[in-house]
């Protein structure tokens, strides 16, 4: 991408009480407009979808909620995978009531979007998984004990201070040089918040960390995935991280196969934060796909 970005498309926030804790949920578009739902990774939030979303061309209103424990949403005691498909699940119920929507997530969201999808297929429309195909649960095996030790013996700790918001967008672009000077700054001062010390730190918990993973292996997931009847699309990056799922070719075939209807797109040159890095080439693909008959 240049750093010639294009003008944003405002959006508006407002929050919902979801199963005892306050959501922050995040709009674009017109409230009449056809519904879009979509749904961020881990140490992210709603705001990582506005690149996306300014390159959209139809008539859509897109709704980003912050997760649990994520932007402005509430904390809580409990981030068990079920803890967000229950937050997806009542979401649903109070925006949505008995209408299926076209659902799209990235990562953590995307691993959540697939298993409510197979949960509740009726509710789903559309499903676009951006880089989220499940974790290596049979690559990295889970440890229960150190998995459940973690869970009742850590203390949420303070995250790490940052002086400015131009500080944090140079680690935003440290960590992907592929984000442009404006678009680090956007996400940078959306994604955090200034502290009673003046220091800036990041909108999420790293608590999620310690109870994340509760579906152990593939034949688990698979058995989710086998319950969705809506068309569904993967949408892959380049992914150079170790355990990224990308890297094991044999791997998504085998779980590609596990998941009815499913069509798969690789933007090449891509990192995990492939809507960052081709925003316009993830809008079009994610616009083409929905905008079938289901």
């Amino acid at each position: 991408m240049s750093d010639a970005d294009p003008p944003h498309i405002p959006s508006r926030c407002e929050t919902l009480e979801i199963r005892g804790l306050r959501y922050s949920v995040r709009r674009w578009g017109r409230e009449n407009a056809r519904p879009l739902l979509m749904v961020h990774g881990t140490r992210d939030s709603s705001i990582t979808f506005q690149f996306v979303v300014d390159h959209l061309e139809g008539d859509w209103q897109v709704i980003a909620p912050d997760w649990r424990g994520h932007g402005h949403s509430d904390r809580a005691q409990s981030y068990w995978l079920h803890d967000f498909v229950g937050d997806l699940a009542a979401l649903f119920e109070l925006l949505f009531p008995s209408r299926a929507v076209p659902l799209v997530g990235h990562s953590l969201g995307g691993n959540v979007a697939g298993i409510f999808a197979g949960l509740r297929p009726e509710r789903i429309s559309h499903l676009v998984s951006l880089d989220g195909f499940g974790p290596l649960v049979d690559h990295v095996p889970v440890d229960p004990v150190a998995l459940l030790r973690r869970h009742i013996e850590a203390r949420e700790r303070e995250g790490r201070a940052y002086p400015d918001i131009a500080t944090m967008a140079a680690r935003l672009r440290q960590a992907n040089p592929r984000l442009t000077q404006g678009q680090a700054m956007l996400l940078a001062e959306h994604s955090s918040a200034e502290g009673p010390d003046g220091q800036r730190r990041w909108l999420y918990t790293g608590d999620f960390q310690r109870s994340l993973p509760s579906l152990r292996t593939i034949a688990e997931w698979g058995r989710l995935w086998a319950g969705i009847t809506a068309p569904a699309l993967w949408v892959m990056s380049e992914d150079t991280r170790p355990n990224a799922p990308v890297r094991f070719p044999a791997e998504i075939e085998r779980r590609a196969a596990l998941m009815p209807r499913l069509a798969r797109r690789q933007i090449p040159g891509t990192s995990h934060n492939l809507h960052h890095d081709e925003p316009a080439v993830v809008a079009k693909l994610i616009e083409d796909f929905i905008s079938r008959p289901p």
